[in-house]
């Protein structure tokens, strides 16, 4: 059985929190403040002193009770004693991600901009921004794979041009043809990939982009107090997508610039030199269960910009209520929110 890590406090024994605005770890109660690297030190000391494993049970470091988890955790809290715990070997080995970017908005701030958000939100269900509701709001690490591709791109295809001459009697219509034929160098940066199979991909993406200058050396320490996944898409299948969406985009390079009236061809995209790199990267998430609609609505902010991405519940109630207010011109619109809280419900993205 594997052993969860927890950071404790070398001066009461607590366990310590990564704070975003100091960036340093905090003891909640004794309120003593240690950097990442006095924290990784002492995180290093206790690793080495458990034996390692690979299984889905763990007990906790602070008050010996069993953690059950999915494969994909990596990082999470104790469901007895609240303390932040590390699975060690899902962070590991070949599931030690190459960097991370940490938490630049704590949990406060998370709120607030979360109610900034749905304060324009005149439809949705009060119950989705509730005190209770509020409470679930977690940070959470998700898994990406971010890569840069460098290739040989080609466009091979026929362009038109078509001229008009008039005379007094008669329109004259020239039209040429042209091989077109195009290579050259093409590089990608920074193209970016879920590595998680169950992260819904439209939501994850609608909360970026990340500023990557403020990227660093995974650490233990800056997962406590979060929950983290680590990848379960292996780099093969993320450099393949990656590579297709290159070559899709190879003919937008390659005729960008090219002037005739018509132009049919293709393009393909030989890859030189792939350098993929695992990431975790921070978002404030919040799930909504609709107990009429068995629905799942869910809210996802960029721990880093603020930058949001949600499906929202839409009120039908409310909607209803407006359309006795207000008569013909609210009917149509809840006519439009009730037609959007059928399904999958209202998709908002944008800043914070």
């Amino acid at each position: 059985m594997n052993q969860a890590h927890t950071l404790k406090c070398p001066a009461c024994g607590a366990y310590l929190v990564y704070e975003p605005e100091k960036d340093k770890l905090v003891c909640p109660f004794c309120e003593a403040e240690f950097t990442q690297e006095q924290a990784d030190a002492q995180q290093a000391t206790a690793q080495a002193a458990e034996p390692s494993g690979h299984t889905h049970t763990y007990h906790c470091a602070s008050c010996g009770a069993e953690l059950v988890t999915d494969e994909t955790t990596a990082a999470t809290f104790c469901y007895y004693c609240h303390n932040p715990v590390t699975l060690m070997d899902r962070v590991t080995d070949e599931f030690q991600p190459d960097g991370m970017i940490p938490f630049a908005i704590d949990r406060e701030g998370a709120v607030k901009r979360f109610k900034q958000f749905l304060s324009k939100k005149w439809f949705v269900r009060r119950e989705f921004f509730s005190e209770g509701s509020l409470e679930k709001l977690t940070g959470v690490f998700y898994p990406y794979w971010m890569g840069d591709l460098s290739g040989d791109g080609e466009y091979q295809g026929e362009g038109t041009r078509v001229s008009i001459a008039s005379t007094p009697k008669y329109d004259i219509i020239t039209t040429r043809y042209y091989d077109v034929h195009r290579t050259g160098e093409v590089h990608y940066r920074q193209m970016m990939r879920k590595a998680l199979e169950k992260c819904d991909r439209k939501l994850s993406d609608g909360v970026h982009p990340y500023r990557f200058s403020a990227l660093r050396p995974f650490s233990t320490a800056l997962l406590s107090g979060y929950m983290a996944h680590k990848r379960d898409v292996p780099q093969a299948t993320a450099q393949a997508d990656m590579e297709q969406e290159a070559q899709e985009h190879t003919k937008q390079v390659m005729t960008q610039d090219l002037h005739y009236d018509t132009l049919h061809g293709s393009a393909t995209f030989q890859t030189r030199t792939a350098n993929l790199r695992y990431l975790l990267l921070p978002t404030w998430v919040l799930t909504y269960r609709n107990k009429q609609e068995e629905a799942a609505y869910y809210y996802m902010m960029n721990g880093q910009t603020g930058n949001v991405c949600g499906k929202l519940p839409i009120d039908a109630g409310y909607c209803a209520w407006e359309v006795l207010s207000y008569g013909e011109t609210a009917a149509g619109l809840a006519d439009a929110a009730v037609a959007s809280s059928y399904g999958a419900g209202a998709k908002s993205c944008g800043g914070g």
